[in-house]
């Protein structure tokens, strides 16, 4: 405990430094509540998306169990923030360029450890996350599936979140238990249905989360949209091309282009304020701290 509030103390204290070329940056968690409803796929694609939209867009791979932002995109990292900690690269060295420009921090597991962290490795991760030498719009977080500690606290340290969910029951009951946990901390909640097979399918999906929501945490969510069942998303993933680079044309792109533009006018429409990187990482260090 002695310890844990020594941590705590240092974070108070520390001054966080802006990135070197953007004052401020738009946080968004990507998760779900459980397993193989296109999570990843989602962060990866709507990463390349709002970059052809002209943002400069950071995509963490923070999905410790099945990290497979690599997977998606083709790409084999040498590095990640373990090599950060233990000074034998700089954050730089370790962040990919990802398909469409898009930049990318692979494997971010370390980010899974930081309670465990030294008081050194502590000041590390924050003086290097504070030199990252790039100009970024928005940094997308792709998550672990579920609501294990790791994952809400991911998603509480962002001012935003994306839930993803699909019409299938149990994958609906498991989208609301993550809005349950973390709807008293992010200022937004985004919901995208995915796999659906119409988008009458789909908006009934979303209205029965958003009124749940509403009756029973007084909470809003907004819907972002859907993406329809596809199989050329599969037929990407096997040649380990994102959907809608391999596909531009095809329907789940289309639906993700609608989804893109939407999150955008959000930003313009919204009260939401940005986050430096280190704001984030400092709320992110006080939930792994507590």
């Amino acid at each position: 405990m002695n310890d844990q509030a020594s941590k705590l103390r240092i974070l108070k204290k520390t001054q966080f430094q802006p990135l070197k070329v953007s004052n401020s940056v738009r946080v968004i968690a990507v998760t779900s509540g459980k397993g193989g409803v296109g999570k990843t796929n989602l962060a990866v694609n709507l990463s390349i998306v709002l970059q052809k939209m002209g943002k400069n867009v950071l995509l963490i791979d923070a999905d410790l169990g099945l990290a497979n932002v690599d997977l998606i995109t083709g790409i084999t990292p040498r590095f990640n923030l373990f090599h950060v900690l233990n000074s034998q690269k700089s954050i730089n060295d370790i962040i990919l360029e990802g398909p469409a420009g898009i930049k990318i921090i692979p494997g971010a597991s370390g980010l899974y450890s930081l309670a465990n962290l030294s008081e050194n490795e502590i000041n590390c991760l924050i003086k290097a996350f504070s030199n990252i030498d790039m100009s970024i719009d928005i940094i997308v977080i792709d998550t672990g599936a579920g609501i294990s500690k790791n994952v809400i606290n991911l998603v509480r340290a962002s001012r935003e979140v994306i839930v993803i969910t699909t019409p299938e029951y149990t994958a609906l009951t498991d989208a609301y238990a993550v809005i349950k946990l973390v709807h008293e901390y992010v200022e937004k909640i985004h919901l995208v249905v995915n796999k659906a097979d119409n988008y009458k399918v789909a908006e009934a999906t979303a209205q029965k989360l958003i009124n749940t929501s509403s009756k029973f945490l007084n909470t809003t969510i907004y819907y972002l949209g859907f993406i329809l069942e596809d199989k050329t998303i599969f037929q990407a993933n096997m040649e380990q091309v994102p959907f809608y680079l391999k596909f531009p044309n095809s329907l789940s792109s289309k639906c993700l282009l609608n989804i893109g533009r939407k999150l955008l006018e959000s930003e313009l429409d919204s009260s939401t304020e940005n986050q430096t990187v280190g704001s984030w990482l400092k709320k992110l260090l006080s939930f792994m701290l507590r």
